[in-house]
């Protein structure tokens, strides 16, 4: 990785995610997050089985993809505290990963499930 990349101003991203809801609206916006979503699901299985050069790429392409997708959803719902909501919910389910791992094992989601 020789060559920088530069990362692109939020800014400019967010204009671009402004005029693409605003061109298109938000419901195809979602249909989109949801086809980028599967897109990423299968990258990640193509990954596992093959582990190469190309599925690695796709990988990357395909993660980037959903991030923009989930920017603009972020975005969407900006004005009820989304982010935070989902900053929070990211919180609880880290927590709760690092407590199964705590455990060295995952019978807390068992449990929780039959809650």
């Amino acid at each position: 990785m020789g060559k920088k990349t530069k990362i692109m101003d939020l800014k400019i991203r967010e204009d671009a995610y402004k005029m693409a809801i605003e061109k298109w609206g938000a419901k195809a916006q979602l249909e989109m997050a949801q086809e980028e979503a599967t897109e990423l699901a299968l990258a990640v299985r193509k990954h596992i089985r093959k582990n190469d050069d190309a599925s690695f790429s796709n990988l990357v392409e395909e993660i980037a993809d959903v991030e923009i997708m989930i920017e603009q959803i972020v975005m969407m719902h900006n004005d009820f505290g989304f982010r935070q909501m989902v900053d929070a919910q990211k919180a609880f389910k880290i927590s709760r990963l690092l407590k199964r791992m705590n455990e060295n094992s995952f019978e807390a989601l068992e449990k929780e499930k039959e809650a």
